[in-house]
């Protein structure tokens, strides 16, 4: 009878011994594969609207912004014709006003102080309310 606990303690011992070796080697791999991950981000060019009948239109950017910011304030043709180098774009939407829509593009260009930049505006007629949303695409150059 004492062979039989002896060997029964033991199978029991050899097995949660094993059970642990099988999660440490699990964990091990789980380690190394996590280690191989690798974490990539991709600057894209995009917005997302919930309306389906938006019609965005380009429109002639005159403002705020061209007045604060005239000596690096350049439209995008200049800057393909001077061959500039992007360095940043971002965008700025969800804005019925214009106004403000420009502080928060001037606030950005002070924090980032560009060598040049330009802005792409525009604008949706937002259904029957009679009022417009601003989408604003900014590019700064170095």
């Amino acid at each position: 009878m004492k062979k039989t606990l002896v060997t029964l303690t033991l199978l029991a011992l050899a097995a949660n011994a094993s059970a642990n070796t099988l999660d440490q080697r699990e964990a091990a791999q789980v380690d190394q594969e996590m280690e191989q991950l690798v974490s990539v981000t991709e600057e894209t060019e995009f917005f997302i609207t919930i309306d389906e009948d938006a019609s965005f239109e380009l429109i002639k950017y005159k403002g705020l912004i061209k007045e604060m910011f005239s000596e690096i304030y350049i439209s995008r043709q200049q800057a393909q014709a001077f061959n500039l180098e992007t360095a940043h774009k971002f965008y700025v939407y969800g804005e019925k006003d214009i106004d403000i829509l420009s502080r928060k593009i001037a606030d950005r260009i002070d924090e980032h102080s560009p060598a040049f930049f330009s802005v792409d505006l525009y604008r949706d007629y937002h259904g029957d309310s009679g009022d417009f949303n601003y989408v604003a695409r900014v590019i700064e150059y170095k």
